[in-house]
């Protein structure tokens, strides 16, 4: 196990390269993109931003991680996602671009005094990927947190109500619960048949719960073999939670390396720099250590952001 410290940099860095990769490229078409697949930093094209800018995959996992530097408090952690949204903090140039509908809303409703954990949408709708993105910082949260760790009501409660912010809908949550668990098992144990077995432990124990075993065989394809050998073209990577981490889990397991992993994900198309993104955190465990492209990190906006946010965090007692 290498030390979190390096883990929570890495992993930060990562969200971010994925995302700045596929920020040009979001809502492309696989078909164009297989023509002219993605592996460079590209500007000016979908958002108009330079090449290397990232977008709210990355604001809202630094947001996120400032917040939990002063620890679990969600008012704290909502004020901050409004300062994003509103006033373009946690960017690279104070603008925010490409802001989840979900979110947005439910940042609206946390400034007309709704309490943080009653904000998230709760309708079929309401199950984009925009709590997905953030997770990485609370699962850092929890596993220095945490003496033993184990996927139980009190770590799944803390996931939750974390998601329940911007995404209260039963199917976000179990969502954010798969996404937490195996990133905090890869941290432990870096290989792919721990990832998988940390997707079944997830799904496990939902289905043991009331209020979720009838969303669980929404993620049926997680524990399907068959799923993770199909083609490209079978995979659908789209915002939506489900389709989200199909395809990121497809990436994983078809790669055997960072590079491949990230390039797959965003050649996807589609939701290019969510999946890009989430898939560049998670192969930064799987595959850890990682060399970053060189051509990437140069190109890459606020790294200094990057630094300062994770400098402060392992400064405190919560990381």
């Amino acid at each position: 196990m290498y030390s979190t410290s390096y883990l929570l940099f890495q992993c930060v860095t990562a969200v971010a390269l994925g995302d700045a990769l596929g920020v040009p490229y979001q809502c492309h078409k696989r078909q164009d993109l297989l023509e002219n697949p993605i592996n460079t930093m590209v500007g000016h094209k979908e958002n108009d931003v330079p090449a290397g800018t990232w977008s709210d995959d990355t604001s809202l996992t630094i947001a996120s991680l400032v917040s939990l530097t002063q620890g679990y408090n969600l008012h704290d952690l909502m004020m901050r996602y409004s300062q994003w949204y509103h006033f373009g903090d946690y960017t690279p140039f104070g603008m925010t671009f490409g802001v989840g509908k979900t979110t947005s809303e439910a940042i609206r409703r946390f400034d007309a005094g709704i309490q943080p954990e009653l904000c998230g949408g709760t309708s079929e709708m309401d199950n984009g990927n925009g709590a997905l993105m953030r997770m990485m910082p609370l699962a850092f949260y929890i596993l220095t947190s945490s003496k033993g760790y184990r996927f139980n009501d009190q770590v799944v409660k803390l996931i939750h109500d974390y998601t329940a912010t911007t995404h209260r809908h039963p199917r976000s949550l179990i969502a954010s619960g798969i996404l937490t668990n195996v990133i905090i098992r890869l941290v432990y144990n870096p290989n792919k048949y721990a990832m998988l077995r940390a997707v079944k432990e997830s799904l496990d124990y939902y289905r043991q719960q009331a209020a979720f075993a009838d969303e669980v065989d929404h993620f049926y394809q997680l524990e399907d073999p068959h799923f993770l050998r199909q083609p490209s073209n079978h995979i659908k990577s789209s915002p939506y939670v489900v389709d989200t981490l199909n395809s990121v889990f497809w990436c994983l397991m078809n790669s055997e390396q960072y590079y491949v992993a990230v390039t797959r994900a965003v050649n996807l198309g589609n939701d290019a720099d969510t999946i890009g993104s989430i898939t560049s955190m998670l192969a930064s465990l799987l595959f850890a250590p990682v060399n970053f492209p060189q051509d990437w990190l140069n190109q890459l906006k606020g790294r200094n952001q990057i630094k300062v946010a994770v400098s402060s965090a392992l400064l405190s007692d919560y990381f």
